[in-house]
């Protein structure tokens, strides 16, 4: 098994990104000159969704492991998948070992948990194996092609879930909540203010704006009324998420929607010290809070308030889990195939499960979400 070192060595940035940064600002800046002020979630879905520009958007964007802008669990090597597939037999067999069995993945990047988890899979073979399917789904046409050539023989790749349709299984997504978009809001003078995007003609520049919040967000503040805020607080917050595992859980007729990413419980989430928030922005490796600036060549996220998470999936009748930290959860996943290497010594391997799970590594800082769906 080969550690993140050891990854094939990704490509560079492209050549043209200053220029595909330039035009998607000069369009957002159009945008608002004909339309007004732009809600922080449109501002997000054109930064990191737009279809030519958008920085998830482009295939030849690096945005994982040392080459890229950030580390995942996967860019630590082939052992995270290696225990996810020592997971999904283990959902399998919870199932009854059905004769198909499939895991669904969002948010797959350029395709490495997917093979690193079907190797798992081959190598623990049987009727497990015979059983097991794969697909990925992938809305981005471009990233959806790329996928197609990169895991064909390994995976089905769709744009949409209802290409799918329900069967046992697993659905799966590493670090894609925190991608998802989310308001700005600022407590300022008793109540809430909405931080929007606008622009200085004069300097050409992108900068926030405070204004009344909208309907939707106005009615999604509601979760915040027991907590108290000191003058100046900012945060973020995300609409529902019910429609996207609703999505999720679509794929299933039974099983588990399974999310690895970083964010609290809301209580922790909206402590009233954290007064600046969790927006960050990445772009080779180092962490800044202004994402108006290199439109399209940064990644932009927040975490992920846990709380809402399990409300939206009690309302869909799914059975949300106890939350559980990485370390946690892989060290369970993994007793099986570390029991049956007890005595070896592997020092790659051994170095990827210590990254993977060790609190000063990556144990702590990524939480588990795991919610149940029954036939």
């Amino acid at each position: 098994m080969k550690p993140a070192s050891e990854r094939p060595e990704a490509q560079s940035y492209p050549e043209e990104g200053a220029g595909a940064t330039a035009r998607l600002t000069e369009e957002v800046m159009a945008l608002i000159v004909a339309k007004g002020s732009l809600s922080f979630p449109h501002f997000f879905e054109l930064a990191l969704y737009h279809p030519e520009w958008g920085y998830y958007a482009r295939v030849n964007h690096t945005r994982t492991g040392r080459e890229g802008d950030f580390f995942t669990a996967v860019s630590v090597g082939p052992l995270f998948g290696r225990i996810l597939a020592e997971y999904a037999l283990a959902q399998w067999q919870i199932q009854g070992s059905p004769i198909s069995f499939r895991l669904v993945e969002w948010g797959a990047e350029q395709g490495d948990l997917a093979r690193d988890i079907y190797q798992g899979v081959q190598d623990i073979g049987g009727d497990f194996a015979q059983a097991f399917q794969y697909a990925v789904v992938e809305p981005l046409c471009q990233k959806r092609q790329a996928l197609i050539e990169s895991l064909a023989g390994i995976a089905e790749v769709v744009s949409t879930a209802a290409a799918l349709g329900a069967k046992p299984g697993l659905v799966l997504a590493n670090e894609l909540i925190d991608a998802l978009s989310f308001w700005l809001i600022r407590w300022e003078k008793g109540q809430w203010w909405e931080r929007r995007v606008s622009c200085d003609e004069s300097s050409k520049s992108l900068q926030f704006s405070l204004e009344s919040p909208g309907q939707e967000l106005a009615e999604r503040l509601g979760i915040l009324a027991d907590f108290s805020f000191p003058e100046g607080y900012e945060t973020e917050l995300r609409p529902s998420l019910a429609p996207f595992l609703s999505e999720m859980a679509s794929v299933l007729s039974t099983g588990e929607v399974l999310l690895f990413d970083y964010g609290f419980e809301r209580a922790d989430l909206y402590h009233r010290s954290r007064t600046t928030g969790t927006l960050r922005t990445y772009g080779r490796h180092q962490a800044e809070e202004d994402p108006l600036t290199n439109v399209g060549q940064l990644d932009i996220t927040a975490h992920v308030d846990f709380t809402a998470l399990a409300e939206d999936a009690e309302k869909l009748g799914l059975l949300p889990q106890r939350l559980e930290s990485q370390g946690n959860f892989l060290t369970k996943a993994a007793v099986d195939y570390l029991r049956e290497r007890e005595g070896e010594i592997d020092p790659h391997l051994i170095r990827q499960f210590q990254t993977l799970t060790h609190p000063a590594h990556l144990g702590v800082r990524f939480s588990v979400f795991r919610t149940q769906k029954i036939s």
